[in-house]
């Protein structure tokens, strides 16, 4: 794809400068995690700009130019590139990102593509010392820029599905407001009718009883399509009806003159140049000395009025089908939060029948830890009249559902409203929790593994208190040497499960590495019992444990910390190892 078809994927997607937006800004924290640096990016490449739409490590840089984007190449070839130290490299070395801030030593960008297979931009990770990535990590980020892909289609498709809603609304308001302003204008012809007795002029018809002559105004010609001296019979006249109409015709003027009774008909029309219309024809008989003397009425062309209420029926319809058949949540509630409506997609989703919904509020349906957040929503869209956001709902069956919403404040008749669309994407936080716990889990045991230390130090940053654990396990390099490494992993597996059930809900354990195991504990108070808890009940284990404990002063850094519970353990160990004596 060239250059110029590349450009105009970018700009249909409709993304370049838009807000912020958490679902990218995920992404971009599990890229970062996942590669261990302090810097990923997600960019979009226009013709002389690199914009970051998601951005990790860069605080206040938007976009860089586009000569300078290592970015380039990935958007170039449509294939990923890796460099490890760009000092070293002759393509970069001298690139003024290298040169200078933020300082690039290495770079791995991973393709962001179109629906049609342009590629946009890129997701990149960037370290500022040589880094290279393990095949796993390669592979997981390749998986996330898929992701990421996807994700800017099912943005442009939310962002359409608004704009047709939008303007769906603003037709059928203009729409009503032709079929409001045609009746009142239909309703002041009848006064015009009754407070003169007669129409005559323009839009008025006569059928005289005794010459059996017809009399057409010039409107009413116009409206038939014939010349201004086209003076009709009756057989002519109807002749103008649709078929099926002639009949109501014919029988409405039997009974005007022959009963006495008015008629107000709308029927389907051809005039004398084919054109299909809907004429509204108004008759009453008059009389003359006791006797009938004529027929007189109005005639009026509403083609444009059953058009207008065609075109509203059809909207509605279309609205009404969006809204039984849509596969996201469509719902109205007012600004207390109770739902006024509520599409059956939506309903069968939570798994609630419809009646079980209607008239509660939106809190009934949220966890219980994300219900306070209800209050501040409702504020912001009533002082905004707009809100998006990701809304988490819980299931009848207690499972949690996530919907990612754009809500407007809208009026009516009856006040102020929500009106609310939101597409579920459950799955797709499901596979970024997913993501980002492989980051940070230890594969053989699901420990946390050393990752978890930089969410420690910004627990410890923000004042918290702590204490600590370090656990290794004795003569572990015998077991792998005499029983093998399964044995090894197996003894591993052990201790991890040993070690949380001599800990609370709250604690942490984090394999650092190796036969290292690190206990991490909220309550400083609570790090001699766990120590003693290890030590004692160690025979479950399936092999020896020395630990070592510290607690954290204020401010003190977490290696600190944990250097000195190794110090600890070490001191302990000597001392349990050194040869008894006997008294001589």
């Amino acid at each position: 794809m060239n250059e110029t078809d590349r450009l105009a994927a970018l700009r249909a997607l409709r993304v370049m400068d838009s807000p912020q937006e958490e679902a990218f800004d995920a992404i971009a924290s599990a890229a970062a995690a996942l590669a261990d640096t302090p810097i990923s990016l997600l960019t979009l490449l226009d013709e002389s700009r690199q914009w970051f739409k998601a951005n990790v490590g860069l605080t206040g840089v938007t976009e860089t130019p586009r000569a300078y984007a290592f970015c380039e190449s990935v958007v170039s070839t449509g294939t990923p590139l890796e460099v490890i130290d760009a000092l070293a490299d002759r393509r970069y070395a001298d690139n003024p990102l290298v040169q200078g801030a933020p300082h690039i030593r290495s770079y791995a960008g991973f393709p962001v593509v179109s629906s049609e297979g342009a590629t946009l931009g890129a997701l990149c990770v960037i370290d500022r010392t040589p880094h290279e990535l393990a095949d796993d990590q390669r592979a997981a980020l390749a998986h996330l820029a898929r992701a990421a892909s996807l994700m800017l289609q099912q943005r442009l498709a939310m962002l359409q599905a608004q704009d047709t809603h939008r303007s769906d609304a603003v037709e059928a308001r203009r729409l009503a407001d032709v079929a409001t302003r045609l009746g009142e204008e239909l309703r002041e012809s009848q006064i015009f009718l009754q407070r003169t007795g007669r129409i005559a002029g323009v839009g008025g018809w006569e059928f005289d009883l005794r010459t059996q002559r017809i009399r057409w105004s010039d409107q009413v010609r116009q409206i038939h399509g014939v010349p201004e001296d086209y003076e009709p019979t009756l057989d002519e006249a109807l002749t103008f009806y649709e078929p099926e109409a002639r009949t109501l015709i014919l029988g409405a003027v039997d009974r005007a003159i022959n009963e006495g009774l008015p008629y107000d008909l709308e029927v389907p029309f051809r005039s004398a140049t084919g054109k299909r219309l809907w004429v509204r024809t108004v008759g009453e008989l008059e009389k003359e000395g006791g006797v009938s003397a004529r027929l007189a009425g109005a005639f009026q062309d509403v083609s444009e009025r059953h058009r207008a209420i065609e075109a509203l029926e059809a909207s509605e319809r279309r609205f009404r089908q969006l809204f039984q058949y849509s596969l996201g949540l469509i719902c109205t509630h007012d600004l207390d939060g109770i739902i006024l409506a509520v599409n059956p997609a939506a309903a069968t989703s939570l798994g609630f029948e419809l009646s079980a919904m209607l008239g509660r509020s939106l809190g009934d349906f949220m966890s219980p830890r994300r219900r306070p957040e209800l209050a501040g929503y409702l504020r912001r869209v009533q002082d905004e009249r707009i809100a998006l956001g990701v809304l988490e709902l819980q299931g009848s069956d207690g499972q949690l559902r996530y919907w990612r919403y754009q809500n407007i404040l809208s009026e009516d008749a009856d006040g102020p409203y929500v009106l609310g669309h939101a597409q579920d994407v459950t799955e797709q936080h499901r596979y970024q929790s997913m993501l980002l716990d492989w980051s940070t889990r230890d594969p053989l045991t699901h420990a946390h593994n050393r990752r978890y230390l930089t969410t420690l130090e910004r627990q410890v940053a923000s004042g918290c208190g702590w204490g600590c654990v370090v656990v290794d396990l004795d003569h572990f390099k015998q077991v792998n040497d005499t029983l093998g490494h399964q044995r090894g992993d197996e003894i591993l597996v052990m201790v991890t499960r040993y070690l949380e059930r001599c800990c609370h809900a709250d604690d942490v354990v984090v394999r650092m590495g190796g036969d290292e195991f690190l206990v991490v504990i909220q309550e400083p108070t609570r790090v001699a019992s766990v120590a003693s808890s290890i030590e004692s009940g160690q025979g479950d284990a399936g092999i020896g444990l020395s630990v070592g404990t510290a607690i954290a002063h204020p401010g003190e850094l977490v290696d600190a910390v944990i250097a000195r519970a190794d110090e600890a353990l070490y001191a302990g160990r000597s001392i349990r190892r050194q040869p008894r004596h006997r008294d001589a």
